[in-house]
């Protein structure tokens, strides 16, 4: 019976996760808004004579001194998509409204897949990042009391700083980077900066989570018996480490590490775009920039759809709520 309660935990985390996964299929699998179709007609068939330009956008003349006339081409976009046209159809709406509330949902859909395929990102950046560190600050800690002393002085500092004002304050000295450099250039140091700020707020718990654990072990059950064989106190560690009970801490550190990375990168990202709005933020994509832009849909005074807020909202929901599955799991077991 528990097996099978394991087993549809695990269902369900995955699924909630799926979002993250998702996010990272192949654009042409879900839409494509690049294939044109020239005509040299309108669509009642009636040719449309403009006058003629030079690579200047100068008018071009004839012999004669008059204009020269070309017929005009009309751009027709064909959009594909998994979501059907037929969705916005409504009769209180021309053909044309019907067509871009329907082009416009399907770039709100890439708004939404960028931003959840920058988080997963960052989630996987910021937890390699910080279990590394987490892990040899708390495994020094024990090792040596005055390292461990050290640490936990710089730790509580940083710790009580709000995680909203360390982000902000790393992205200062590289502000001029974001807002006068490349767009690649600037969503790479965006990244990096926020990973850094990401792991700076996580650390004090995550070195805490895993040096309290391991200092337990060593100093109640195992130090006695194995000093008395003529092990080190490194070598005694290194053993511990691989006990099922630090393999356990170190799942749930993971957890709580990517828990806390989404609420900054969410609560970050709502900040800069109540801020800055689209001139002059951080190039810095998250879904909590779209809850923010789209705020106003659920109170009715934008055109938008109550979905351009909710869709962003109920998958940061769902992430956490996995997040928070893991580390109910890993707290039952104990």
């Amino acid at each position: 019976m528990k097996k099978q309660s394991n087993v549809l935990k695990t269902i369900i985390i995955v699924f909630l996760l799926l979002p993250l996964l998702v996010s990272w299929l192949p654009e042409k699998l879900y839409y494509d808004l690049r294939e044109e179709k020239k005509v040299q007609t309108y669509p009642d068939g009636t040719p449309v004579m403009i006058q003629n330009t030079d690579e200047n956008g100068d008018p071009v003349f004839e012999e004669d001194g008059t204009p020269q006339m070309v017929v005009s081409l009309k751009k027709e976009v064909t959009v594909r998509s998994f979501i059907p046209q037929s969705l916005f159809e409504n009769e209180e709406k021309s053909e044309r409204e019907i067509k871009q509330d329907y082009l416009g949902f399907l770039k709100f859909l890439d708004q939404v897949f960028v931003s959840f395929r920058k988080l997963s990102l960052i989630l996987v950046s910021t937890l390699i990042f910080a279990m590394i560190l987490s892990v040899v600050l708390g495994y020094l800690s024990v090792l040596s009391m005055a390292a461990g002393r050290s640490f936990s002085n710089v730790l509580s500092a940083f710790e009580s700083i709000p995680s909203i004002i360390i982000a902000l304050f790393c992205y200062v000295p590289v502000s001029g980077v974001l807002s006068n450099g490349k767009a690649d250039t600037s969503s790479w140091v965006s990244l990096m900066v926020f990973v850094g700020a990401a792991t700076v707020t996580v650390l004090p718990e995550a070195v805490r989570s895993i040096s309290i654990p391991l200092s337990d072990l060593y100093n109640r059950k195992y130090s006695v018996s194995f000093r008395s064989y003529g092990f080190t106190k490194n070598r005694i560690l290194s053993v511990l480490m691989r006990t099922s009970l630090m393999k356990d801490t170190l799942k749930r550190v993971a957890a709580g590490i990517l828990l806390k990375t989404l609420v900054l990168d969410t609560s970050f990202g709502y900040v800069v775009q109540l801020g800055f709005g689209e001139n002059g933020s951080p190039q810095h994509t998250s879904p909590g920039a779209l809850i923010a832009a789209y705020r106003s849909a659920i109170f009715g005074s934008s055109d938008y759809p109550s979905l351009y807020f909710w869709i962003p909202a109920l998958i940061v929901i769902a992430i956490s709520v996995a997040f928070l599955m893991i580390l109910g799991n890993k707290h039952s077991e104990e």
